[in-house]
């Protein structure tokens, strides 16, 4: 009963995507989960927004998973439903030197695939007419016309459902402690004193991907942390933005956002803190909740901050070596599969990264016969209230 051919560990929304997709192959699949609720980690803390493609940089992973993600979303949109919202992408300047950061993500996304119809640079008075409450020290804005704006932990549930449904067995409070290899198979021990055994493992393990990787034998990776704090509005602050807000983006991330939310909320954040415990990755802070403050006055300067009605906190897993996604088997073993470094564009990557992985596996045990009974279709639950 406890014998599969694959195992997937971690269940946010990278584990739930690539789950999914293997669910079309005639595998026997586990996913283990350590919490008690799939999605409660980096995926219940970031903005939820599957981005346009402009900022990776072109030539790495990332930059090709995002734009082939992207497209690979429209397959999801007609399959399942999920919530999520056809959204513009601006990106602001406030000096001549961040316009010249503006033309420079022009000309990289298209070098990454984006079409022209996709992308263009606003003047001041052509980026005051769309979104008018910006502040007037704007001097250009970059507009995306391709983004997307998900629920990540619905979208990771919807996921979930539709693998079990094609015969996925998912395992809550089920976190690995152990995992050693005989003959062919791992032997994967959990918390709930569970034994497992699987041809091929894949470590979506999310912050923990370096320690599960290691836990088995495979120190090819580390990962370090990055924190972003976010301040959540009242609805009472609907409208004030038609578009997801970008300051221009740093060496630390795609920069502070101002974002009308699916619920009618406005979101501001998120900060940028390197090197946090991998406990620490939910904390609030005194000081980024003031400093959210000051960027989003900054952005847009009637923004009534006080209307502070959630707090939140989210973490990006960073594999600095490469500054990219490290999706590679070990090098010492082609059925121990590590999907780290998982930082954005990784929901908008997802679809693909599924995708990536299916190759990963093929190469490790052979072409896969297809599923059958596979059902892609997955309606939403309507909640109880």
């Amino acid at each position: 009963m406890n014998n599969y051919d694959i195992c997937i560990i971690g269940a946010g929304i990278i584990g739930a995507s690539i789950a999914r997709e293997l669910s079309k192959y005639n595998k026997k699949i586990l996913l283990l989960e350590a919490n008690a609720r799939v999605a409660m980690e980096t995926t219940a803390g970031n903005s939820g927004l599957v981005h346009g493609g402009f900022d990776p940089t072109p030539g790495k992973l990332n930059a090709k998973l995002n734009i082939l993600g992207k497209k690979r979303y429209e397959d999801w949109i007609n399959e399942m439903e999920f919530p999520y919202l056809r959204i513009n992408s601006t990106v602001v300047a406030f000096n001549e030197t961040e316009f010249e950061d503006l033309k420079m993500l022009y000309k990289r996304g298209l070098e990454n695939g984006l079409s022209i119809d996709e992308l263009e640079l606003l003047n001041h008075k052509e980026i005051l007419d769309r979104e008018p409450n910006l502040s007037q020290e704007v001097i250009a804005a970059l507009v995306c016309n391709s983004s997307i704006a998900v629920d990540s932990v619905e979208l990771t549930k919807t996921l979930i459902r539709n693998s079990i449904k094609n015969g996925v067995n998912l395992k809550l409070n089920s976190k690995v402690i152990e995992i050693t290899k005989n003959d062919e198979e791992f032997i994967i021990k959990t918390s709930k004193i569970e034994e497992f055994k699987s041809k091929v493992i894949i470590n979506a393990a999310g912050h923990y991907a370096d320690v599960i990787s290691s836990m088995a034998g495979h120190d090819d990776f580390k990962l370090t942390t990055r924190r972003g704090e976010y301040r959540i509005l009242e609805k009472t602050e609907r409208g004030i933005v038609n578009s997801v807000i970008f300051m221009v983006p740093t060496i630390h991330g795609k920069g502070v956002i101002v974002a009308p939310m699916l619920d009618g909320h406005i979101m501001v954040g998120p900060t940028s803190e390197e090197n946090v415990s991998k406990e620490e990755t939910r904390l609030v802070t005194k000081n980024k909740f003031d400093e959210i403050g000051k960027i989003g006055k900054k952005l847009v300067p009637s923004l009534n901050i006080d209307k502070t009605s959630m707090t939140y906190s989210g973490s990006r897993p960073i594999e600095s070596t490469t500054d990219d996604f490290w999706i590679k088997p070990s090098h010492s073993d082609c059925c121990f599969i590590n999907v780290a470094g998982m930082k954005s564009p990784a929901i908008a990557s997802a679809p693909a990264i599924a995708d990536y992985v299916i190759e990963l596996v093929k190469n490790a045990i052979g072409e896969m016969e297809m599923n059958k009974n596979y059902n892609p279709i997955e309606k939403s639950i309507i909640p109880i209230i």
